[in-house]
């Protein structure tokens, strides 16, 4: 398999779900953006545990060395892999604000980590053996770890929000 291969999968997973669940949220039928909102807790817990899957797959298996901005994104993505697969297994939505809150950070981060890929020359506190600039993957032209975490934590954050609660009614 072509060493692009995975970050390429990766790149266009994350595009369609965001493309994807934005589309039927605005422009489908009532009755089908209902059943996606039934599933968005689900959905957020299949897309927290991917990017914990993928970012343990470009240190793990391709030897890429994270970086300090690589390992803030790791400390929000982690534990939302854990929690909402708890919360999702025990049907709990609850957890939702506080799992928010660490896509929000995590989201903040990546923006923050990949604006120094793009202007590299301001400093930063990341060190040499690990440089928050160096671009390990680029897919598309544009497309970089700390883009894909941002993706991540954009797409979470939107399923949570259109997560029905059980106080809300879900048939609008």
């Amino acid at each position: 398999m072509d060493q692009k291969a995975p970050e390429i999968i990766f790149t266009l997973l994350i595009a369609c779900g965001l493309f994807g669940g934005l589309g039927i949220l605005l422009f489908a039928k009532s009755s089908l953006r209902r059943e996606f909102r039934s599933l968005t807790l689900e959905l957020a817990t299949m897309v927290a545990i991917g990017a914990t899957l993928g970012s343990l797959y470009f240190s793990e298996v391709r030897d890429f060395l994270p970086c300090e901005f690589c390992w803030y994104q790791r400390i929000a993505m982690y534990p939302l892999a854990v929690i909402l697969l708890i919360a999702t297994v025990r049907r709990d939505r609850k957890i939702i604000p506080y799992a928010l809150t660490l896509s929000t950070l995590g989201a903040a981060i990546s923006v923050y980590h990949y604006q120094l890929q793009l202007f590299p020359g301001q400093g930063s506190s990341c060190g040499l053996d690990a440089s928050c600039a160096y671009k390990w993957i680029e897919v598309f032209g544009f497309v970089t770890i700390p883009t894909l975490a941002l993706g991540s934590f954009l797409l979470i954050s939107m399923l949570l929000l259109t997560t029905p609660r059980p106080w809300k009614d879900i048939s609008r």
